[in-house]
């Protein structure tokens, strides 16, 4: 499975992420942000509602969960601390 990650909100920038049943979102966000790279989280954007993704969510039954509703979900790099992580610590 492929996991499509927008890496600004313009949407012209993006990256291919390949997803197994063991990949979690942090494997996400390390694959996706630059070497060296501060804080980021990956966050999902449904009909105008964004929702971060906890780090330690696994990203394959995630998307099985939205079933034919896929393809109307996008992926976003936030370049930030996530909101729900900031919350924990």
């Amino acid at each position: 499975m492929i996991l499509t990650v927008f890496l600004s909100n313009n949407e012209q920038i993006l990256t291919e992420v390949p997803i197994t049943p063991e990949t979690t979102c942090r494997d996400v966000v390390e694959f996706c942000k630059e070497p060296g790279e501060g804080s980021c989280h990956l966050a999902e954007v449904w009909r105008g509602n964004e929702r971060p993704i906890p780090f330690d969510h696994m990203m394959y039954d995630h998307l099985q969960k939205w079933g034919p509703r896929r393809e109307e979900v996008k992926f976003f790099l936030r370049h930030e601390e996530s909101p729900a992580e900031s919350n924990e610590q």
